[in-house]
């Protein structure tokens, strides 16, 4: 009698399930990358919404001055001609002497951004005058 053997082709079960739980490691590794992509992203609108703050709010003083006589800081962003990124708010103080302002944003919970400038109570996490913070 001849035997005959016969090759089969193909993945076993083992090796098929060697490959799904790799890609599954991958697929968990790039999601959190991408997740950290977007906070980055997103903290870095509200310092770019936080510097056009800062240099409206020079503007604005400029020109209080010279329309008044009198140096005045805007005290709400709808009086500084600033378009604000998409998500963020900014929430913001004034007084004679100086004003702060912070940014939030609707997709980042807990994370906030803030500057001030002058002789105000900083909103936290603000410590360094004029430096743009973020906790």
């Amino acid at each position: 009698m001849c035997a005959t053997y016969r090759e089969e082709s193909g993945f076993t079960l083992v090796e098929m399930m060697i490959v799904l739980v790799l890609i599954s490691i991958l697929s968990a590794m790039a999601t959190v990358t991408l997740g950290n992509s977007s906070h980055r992203a997103y903290v870095a609108a509200m310092q770019s919404d936080l510097r056009n703050v800062a240099t409206a709010q020079e503007a604005y003083i400029e020109q209080t001055f010279a329309e008044t006589g009198s140096a005045t800081y805007a005290n709400n962003v709808n009086k500084l001609a600033v378009n604000l990124s998409s998500g963020v708010t900014i929430r913001m103080r004034a007084n004679a002497n100086g004003w702060t302002a912070r940014a939030m944003h609707q997709r980042v919970s807990g994370a906030r951004c803030a500057v001030f400038r002058g002789n105000v109570n900083p909103f936290p996490p603000a410590t360094d005058e004029g430096k743009i913070e973020c906790d």
